[in-house]
């Protein structure tokens, strides 16, 4: 989550970076974690 609010990273490099293999794994994980996509959990933090 730090990644997504202290960079400006596209979703793709953050699921990169903490090793998904694709955005949509990480969106889903991500989704089961918080109710939101990490685009719109971007998005309502800024």
């Amino acid at each position: 989550m730090n990644m997504l609010r202290d960079t400006d990273a596209s979703v793709v490099s953050v699921a990169a970076a903490l090793g998904y293999g694709s955005q949509t794994s990480f969106a889903a994980a991500f989704r089961k974690l918080t109710g939101e996509t990490p685009s719109d959990w971007r998005r309502r933090l800024r």
